[in-house]
């Protein structure tokens, strides 16, 4: 479908850009517009075709069973997905060291709302069973109704959110909702008619699947695997996962935030200019990638290597696997002193560790009272 996209984006829609497939953690891309616009067309076509040849037929109530049921278990598939994600939190880790140095207004509006939820595991963790409970009143056919209901609540927010904060999601979020108002139309004249009209509703009658016994046996047991499989799969692999991507996934040896006090260029000392692109402002050692930060602001990022026995930091550049700084280290309480020679310049810095925990946004915590709003 994506290199079908690529033909029809060219040589239908005459879109003169190159236009990228494969998956790089965006839903929202070319590709992904063009896609759901050949299904469209292909859906409409196929509507068509089947109209005219099967015109007799006065219904396809079997079917719509059928694919309500289908739609069900994928839509709680998915929601088991992102709601064990956040349950433990995966999806929204942890705030990162860059995160806290990185002023607000050079934020990006996907930046903020992840910083966002992923400064509040207790909100992270509620947003993720709103989501998981959608998805299992979505597996029993007398709570469809209800899990319908919340599916579009939760994921409506979902898709406001990402509508709201740039997030590359938009196309996904917005089709799962579109999903849970699909499996809340047969009954919404009966919604109506309970909470706005007044009027009596009755209880529904829920027919089986299959009139055959045996038949009916073999789906509740299918049932009950599928069921059992949800919950090892996203609950036993976001488990497994937190010792891999979550905050249980381990530290580097100097992680920390290490702010440069000296900075000392074949003996000069330079003098810490705000302007200044060559003084370093900072060093940052985190999970996932580190870098220096300059006077002016500009972070280059680095693959970090340390050996606490030779006491040696290596930083590799992301983009140039040659460009290698290799540092001698030392450490006296809260003071860091780096000494290497880099492209011909000898270069010993003297740091002091920034504990995390002077940061405010870590710092202030939870407090049940509350004299006055603390809002800074």
């Amino acid at each position: 479908m994506q290199q079908l996209s690529v033909w029809v984006g060219k040589n239908v829609l005459g879109i003169n850009y190159e236009i990228t497939i494969g998956f790089n953690g965006s839903g929202d891309t070319t590709s992904n517009y063009i896609v759901h616009f050949i299904i469209a067309v292909m859906s409409l076509i196929i509507m068509v075709i089947w109209s005219i040849i099967d015109f007799k037929r006065q219904n396809y109530d079997k079917v719509l069973l059928y694919f309500r049921a289908f739609i069900r278990y994928y839509v709680a598939s998915i929601l088991f997905v992102y709601g064990f994600g956040k349950v433990i939190p995966l999806q929204f880790s942890e705030l990162n060291n860059f995160d806290l140095i990185k002023t607000f207004g050079d934020q990006s509006p996907m930046g903020l709302m992840w910083n966002f939820m992923e400064y509040s595991d207790t909100y992270t963790r509620f947003s993720g069973f709103a989501e998981v409970i959608a998805g299992a009143l979505l597996l029993f056919r007398k709570t469809v109704v209800f899990g319908a209901i919340v599916v579009i609540g939760v994921m409506f927010n979902v898709f406001m959110m990402n509508m709201s904060y740039d997030i590359p999601g938009k196309l996904y979020s917005g089709l799962i909702t579109m999903m849970g108002l699909f499996l809340l139309s047969p009954d919404i004249k009966r919604i109506l008619n309970f909470f706005i009209l007044n009027k009596t509703v009755y209880p529904k009658t829920i027919l089986p699947y299959f009139s055959n016994s045996k038949y009916q046996k073999t789906v509740l047991i299918f049932k009950v695997l599928f069921i059992g499989f949800l919950i090892y799969n996203n609950l036993g692999g976001a488990i497994k996962n937190q010792e891999k991507w979550g905050k249980k996934a381990p530290k580097p040896a100097l992680y920390g935030i290490y702010e440069v006090e000296e900075f000392i260029q074949n003996n000069d000392t330079l003098p810490p200019l705000a302007t200044d692109s060559i003084r370093w402002k900072r060093i940052i050692v985190d999970k996932w990638y580190s870098g220096i930060q300059t006077m002016d602001e500009k972070i280059i990022r680095f693959k970090e290597e340390t050996d606490t026995i030779s006491k040696t930091l290596k930083l590799t550049s992301n983009t140039d696997s040659t460009d290698v700084m290799s540092f001698y280290f030392k450490q006296k309480d809260s003071l860091f002193y780096f000494e290497t020679i880099y492209k011909g310049d000898t270069l010993k810095i003297k740091t002091e560790k920034k504990p995390r925990e002077d940061f405010l946004l870590i710092n202030r915590g939870f407090h049940w009272i509350s004299e006055r709003p603390f809002n800074r």
